[in-house]
């Protein structure tokens, strides 16, 4: 019963993250040498593909280009903020997403809270 129940517990912990738990909404805040920017980003489903959006306090609404899960429960996104594109990859832990935005000029760390 004892190797049982630690193979249960063991198992779950390499079933990873799901679609279902980066949908929704998001309150993110990233940290640059220049101030905070911060905002919501909203993940959904449509047509069978994550797609997500992000939009800034300052009234701004940015797309993203790509939005995928990838191994090591991270979710990878691509944004074009007018300039250049910027990839985001946050570890996803229930209800916190924490990671970084930045290209190979540099990156700022970026942290997510899901919203009720």
């Amino acid at each position: 019963m004892f190797v049982l129940l630690i193979l249960g517990v063991s198992l779950a912990s390499f079933a990873g993250i799901k679609e279902k738990d980066v949908l929704g909404t998001w309150k993110y805040k990233v940290e640059t040498d220049q101030g905070n920017l911060t905002g919501v980003i909203i993940i959904e489903k449509k047509d069978g593909a994550l797609v997500a959006e992000a939009n800034t306090d300052e009234g701004e609404v940015l797309p993203f280009s790509k939005v995928e899960i990838k191994d090591n429960d991270i979710l990878y996104m691509e944004i074009d903020n007018g300039y250049e594109i910027l990839e985001v990859s946050l570890t996803v832990k229930k209800k916190i997403m924490e990671g970084t935005v930045g290209n190979e000029q540099g990156s700022f760390p970026i942290t997510c809270e899901k919203t009720e």
